[in-house]
């Protein structure tokens, strides 16, 4: 959240590839593709991630219409994840084996039978349990480059740059001096200069 209501922490982000021609039908396929999905618990996930509305978890039904402001292109990253506690998942696959030998009439399981019976019993809880759903505001500025996502998780940062990569295959860096010289025009030379700036002491020791 953010960009509409609470915290105003942000990560900021340059757009480094200029939109191209037919931008706005390409834009919205790719959105539409990239939606958020529910987890595919059948297929062994536990995580989802994917755009939705800006501030509306289950909003996936998206149009321009809905996401664009001009010039702002404003989304949300809806991120699912279930997680089954360690010792829940234990106590139940305990019970699972203890009824499935006393079934066969064995005293101990062969290794991929108790592979299956571990997904079994995962598949099935995770089916049971409600997920943790989290939503991250995202602003792109399309008049002057920035991007903004609120949040400064490294690993939702991580998955929120693949999310772009994979949806409208564009460039982003994230904020810096050296990138901010870049993204104004600045040639690689002159940017470049920054890198070999040492850090200055501005604090008088006589003070």
């Amino acid at each position: 959240m953010g960009a509409l209501k609470g915290t105003l922490t942000y990560t900021t982000y340059f757009v480094m590839d200029e939109p191209e021609a037919g931008f706005r039908e390409t834009f919205m396929d790719s959105v539409t593709k990239h939606a958020f999905r529910d987890i595919d618990i059948d297929a062994g996930k536990d995580r989802s991630i994917g755009w939705v509305s800006l501030g509306e978890p289950f909003q996936t039904e998206l149009t321009w219409e809905k996401v664009f402001l001009d010039p702002y292109v404003c989304l949300s990253l809806r991120e699912d994840v279930i997680k089954v506690p360690k010792t829940a998942f234990q106590a139940h696959y305990n019970e699972r084996e203890r009824r499935f030998l006393e079934e066969q009439g064995r005293d101990s399981l062969k290794k991929s039978e108790r592979a299956a019976l571990k997904e079994d019993v995962m598949v099935s809880l995770r089916r049971r349990a409600l997920p943790d759903i989290r939503i991250y505001d995202v602003v792109w500025n399309t008049g002057d480059g920035t991007l903004r996502l609120w949040t400064h998780s490294k690993r939702l940062k991580e998955s929120f740059e693949e999310v772009v990569a994979g949806t409208w295959g564009i460039r982003i860096v994230p904020n810096a001096p050296y990138t901010l010289m870049m993204a104004r025009g600045e040639t690689a030379e002159t940017a470049g200069k920054l890198l070999d700036v040492e850090p200055a002491n501005l604090v008088s020791a006589d003070l």
